[in-house]
């Protein structure tokens, strides 16, 4: 019984559940023990034979029109778990949680409610029998040892048939259903024939001097109480034989059987009178002075009128009723549970099944829990029974909201209706219950108050813990759910303030009178009985005062916290809608970002490969002898302009670098007047053809050696005199100047000067030339992006410089920057740099394997390798140079040059499978990344993959032949 499924499949719930075995499950939780009792004690006070049984049957229908909305939430929703089920899909796993919190104190306070009605039954029908041996007292209520033990027992032994399998406790369910239902007919039927019965005899119909249609409003409010389990069949859908289309059915005979149970046995309570009692009204109203038979007014009439047999008949009902109540009750908590742990809402282990397939674990928790409560005594367990039909109506609420909200998405107008009416029916059978004297008899116990605060305290606790393990960010969506408790709290805290404050004021007041009596008869004053009287109502009047005084306090106090709660609520929810919006833009922008990257990083690719088939035949070409100087000015032209055009894009490349905020420094060793030397190469003649006076000055320099980003210097040098190149007429001057204007800390403080004598700029275009694609109308008819001063101002920026202008217009330009390198002294700089054209070092002992899939790049590559005298090997891809590495000897290569976009495998994985070999001579061969994805990312990129370094395209021969020289 106990053995759990280890199944290799993942096991399910049994599907045992007949449509009958579906109707007895449903009306065994509806209808217990409370049947028996509560027509003497309740329903009879409120609204009398006949308007119980009116009442019972227009609830009945209430309760069938929220089962409609049960039945359709079943077919779209075929999950065990009832409400949980429904509300989780609809609204999500917050409201879920909400809902299955309270329905879960629902079930297991029924079973509680069930275990300690036997000991009241008991001392009815059998006084004295168990009233013997140790016992103590609980908040009232004398509890003996025996009678809770007995209780514990058959708490115990409905366990076990819940825990045999599904098939077994249906029938044993099934059974007692109908001796339930059976007995209370049977009764019935054997009462109005074997004795004078009439109309007359339930005369009065109604209470007298109150409202008829009163009077049975409030036994239709009391239809979540009376009717509550019903929906339990909604936890075990998994479980069904049938179809769950026919589940309406069910739901209708289900309560049909028990709206005929509760009222024929109100007309059975009223049927019949002690002797000396004229009717049923002076008998219910002195009900407590009655012991034995006499105190349960359903078994006075019936051993009254049938002797023995009706003692049989009613006892079986009442014993059946308490066992179905268990069973059913045990059933449905344990499928809610099992429901809740397959959802991680509880813990894994909670949801296991055994070996007849059923949630075993769940059914022992709350068996085990349940197994103990009877020693608390019934006093202390009617404060939470008292409690259960607001879970109830917790309950219908959101499967009926859920169900208006599916309905209208499908369109189902029926649905729309019966879930809004169950919806505003639901809420006013939870205020009807939680708010005393607004329409009901008498409020909850400040007891029964306190415990729904701390159930929901509870709730607050559990939901904390579940959104702290939620894995799948399920919970933690809807701040409605949580301020909905947070309200509930409030609320319910107000009224258990005001009952608890009306029962400590009644006891004062009347602590003071018995006082004050004490004091007159003290002094021998005799008070007449009408002065007694008069005492009386005074008391009872102020006591009404403080009571209604305390009830105006309460709503002024709730309709404060209401609204503070209302505010509280919009400013959280504008903060949290606010802050879901800055999510979405970020994830957004983080979007945008990725997808630049990828796009520049692409285009530099794409871009980069041609331009270094240009650069790189150039270079080659230089080097044929005997060429006529027309084709030598035409190449130099040709490299020009690719360097140029090469200048262009890395323009366009670099803003989108910079506008993603993805540009890094690339820090290295730099001779600063070497770099604005190569700018004069590049210049001078450019000059000289134009007839510009181009004057460079780096005289003042004290420490040229310093560290910084050489490239991206050289490239704001490039912009600044091709612009001044392109804005100064023939005859005009360009002065560059760099000086050093001291040093501190290790650091040389560097000033740089570009100045023209150009068309000069108007001040409002003066305020915007740094800005990206600006350009002025006058410079309309001259090259260029307009990114150039844009990608200047960042990069100084970038380096923590800065950047001015002074401009004025037909008068020239002048640029200057501030910037600060890290200084190196001449042999630090000596020891790591010098001209390639320096070096008589012999190259043709090292073997090189060069991998690039593209035939133009190789071929410039092995030429650039051969004209150093380098030997080497080729591959086409990256799955080839790994093969050819892997079958190589130790010693073979030196050195790999590793493209990194390439088909089949690309450089990346190829790095990572020769780091991967065995032999530690091939796996340390060192790899450089020749590739255009030339951006800071790509570099750590290769380094990441295991890659010793990086030269970028198109290939610059002095910088290649320094790393591969590093790298030997």
């Amino acid at each position: 019984m106990f053995k759990e499924n280890t199944s290799s499949e993942n096991p399910h719930l049994q599907k045992y559940l007949s449509p009958i075995g579906a109707w007895a499950l449903a009306f065994g939780c509806s209808v217990g023990w409370g049947s028996f009792v509560m027509p003497g004690t309740t329903f009879l006070p409120l609204a009398g034979p006949f308007g119980t049984a009116i009442g019972m049957l227009v609830g009945g229908l209430v309760m069938l029109l929220i089962g409609v909305n049960f039945h359709y939430m079943m077919n779209m929703y075929p999950d065990d778990g009832g409400t949980y089920a429904f509300s989780k899909h609809v609204f999500g796993f917050d409201q879920g949680f909400l809902g299955a919190w309270f329905l879960l104190l629902v079930y297991m306070a029924i079973v509680w409610a069930n275990a300690t009605a036997i000991p009241i039954i008991c001392r009815n029908l059998f006084p004295g029998v168990l009233e013997i041996g140790p016992s103590y007292t609980i908040a009232g209520f004398n509890v003996y040892v025996y009678e809770a033990f007995l209780s514990s027992t058959i708490i115990a032994l409905c366990g076990l048939i819940c825990l045999s399998g599904g098939k077994l406790s249906s029938l044993i369910q099934s059974i007692l259903a109908f001796v339930l239902i059976g007995g209370i007919v049977i009764t019935a039927i054997l009462i109005m024939t074997k004795s004078n019965i009439s109309a007359d005899t339930f005369k009065p119909a109604f209470i007298p001097d109150k409202s008829k249609g009163f009077q049975v409003f409030q036994i239709v409010a009391l239809a979540p109480w009376a009717y509550v389990g019903f929906e339990s069949i909604s936890h075990s859908t998994e479980e069904f034989t049938f179809s769950t289309k026919k589940t309406l059915p069910v739901f209708f005979f289900a309560i049909l059987a028990g709206a005929v149970a509760y009222s024929l046995l109100a007309l059975i309570a009223a049927s019949t009178v002690p002797e000396g009692v004229s009717d049923w009204t002076e008998y219910i109203g002195n009900l407590g002075k009655y012991s034995g038979f006499g105190g349960l007014p359903t078994f006075n009439a019936a051993t009254s009128i049938l002797g023995k047999t009706g003692f049989v008949l009613l006892g079986l009902a009442v014993a059946a009723g308490i066992l179905t109540g268990l069973i059913g009750n045990l059933i449905a908590g344990s499928r809610l549970m099992y429901s809740m742990a397959r959802d991680n809402i509880f813990p894994k282990w909670v949801g296991a099944l055994n070996g007849k397939n059923v949630p075993y674990k769940a059914i022992v928790c709350i068996t085990a829990v349940s197994m103990v409560i009877p020693f608390f005594g019934r006093t202390a367990i009617s404060w939470i029974v008292d409690v259960n039909t607001i879970g109830a109506t917790v309950a219908y609420s959101y499967t009926s909201i859920a169900a208006f909200k599916s309905a209208k998405e499908t369109k189902n107008v029926l649905v729309q209706a019966t879930g809004v009416i169950g919806f505003v029916l639901s809420i006013i059978f939870t205020l009807y219950f939680l708010i005393p004297n607004l329409w009901s008899v008498e409020a909850l116990t400040p007891q029964s108050y306190l415990i729904i605060i701390l159930w929901s305290i509870a709730g607050f606790i559990a939901f904390y813990f579940i959104l702290k393990g939620d894995t799948e960010k399920r919970f933690g969506h809807s701040t409605t759910s949580i301020l909905a408790l947070l309200f509930l709290v409030f609320f319910i805290n107000m009224l258990w303030f005001r009952e608890a404050s009306h029962d400590v004021a009644e006891k004062a007041l009347n602590d003071l009178n018995d006082y004050h009596m004490e004091q007159i008869s003290a002094r021998k004053i005799g008070l007449n009985d009408i002065e007694k009287i008069a005492v009386d109502d005074y008391i009872t009047d102020k006591v009404s005062y403080v009571n209604n005084a305390l009830l105006t306090y309460s709503v002024i106090q709730m309709v404060i916290i209401l609204f503070a709660l209302y505010v509280m609520f919009s400013v959280y929810n504008t903060m949290h809608k606010r802050e879901r919006e800055m999510e979405r833009q970020k994830i957004m922008a983080e979007e945008n970002s990725k997808a630049k990257s990828t796009f520049l990083s692409n285009m530099s690719h794409d871009l980069r490969t041609p331009m270094n088939a240009i650069i790189g035949y150039t270079e080659l070409s230089k080097d044929i002898k005997d060429m006529p100087k027309e084709a030598v000015a035409n190449l130099e032209k040709i490299e020009y302009s690719g360097k140029h055009l090469l200048s262009l894009i890395n323009d366009i490349l670099d803003m989108g670098r910079i506008e993603s905020g993805k540009m890094e420094l690339e820090i290295e060793d730099t001779d600063i007047t070497a770099a604005i030397e190569e700018i004069n190469v590049i210049f001078t003649p450019q000059m000289k053809s134009k007839g510009i006076n181009y004057i460079v000055n780096t005289d003042d320099i004290s420490n040229k050696y310093v560290r910084c980003d050489a490239n991206r210097l050289n490239r704001v040098l490039l912009n600044l005199i091709s612009n001044a190149f392109k804005f100064t007429p023939e005859g005009g001057t360009i002065t560059v100047t760099l000086k050093q204007n001291g040093v501190s800390g290790g650091k040389g403080k560097y000033e740089i000067r570009v100045k023209d004598t150009g068309m000069g700029m108007s001040p409002e275009f003066t305020a915007t030339v740094f800005e990206a694609y600006t350009r002025e109308d006058s410079a309309n008819k001259i090259q260029g992006t307009g990114l150039g001063m844009a990608i200047t101002k960042s990069i100084i920026e970038l380096m923590d410089g800065n950047i001015r202008v002074e401009s004025q217009k037909g008068v020239g330009t002048e640029f200057v920057i501030d910037v600060v390198f890290e200084i190196m002294n001449y042999e630090d700089y000596n020891k790591k740099h010098h001209h390639i054209e320096d070096s008589k070092e012999d190259f043709s002992k090292y073997r090189i394997l060069l991998v690039e899939d593209q035939v133009i790049n190789r071929e410039i590559a092995t030429r650039l390798l051969k004209k150093f005298g380098f030997m080497y090997d080729t591959a086409e891809n990256g799955q080839i140079a790994v093969e050819k590495v892997a079958s190589s000897k130790p010693g073979t290569y030196q050195l790999i040059l590793m493209d990194i976009q390439m088909p089949v495998m690309d450089g990346y994985t190829a790095s990572r499978n020769i780091r991967a070999l065995d032999d530690p001579h091939l796996n340390s061969i060192p790899i450089v990344a020749m590739s255009a994805n030339a951006f800071a990312d790509d570099v750590k990129n290769a380094q990441e993959s295991g890659m010793n370094g990086h030269i970028a395209k198109p290939i610059e021969v002095n910088k290649m032949l320094d790393t591969i020289r590093e790298m030997l």
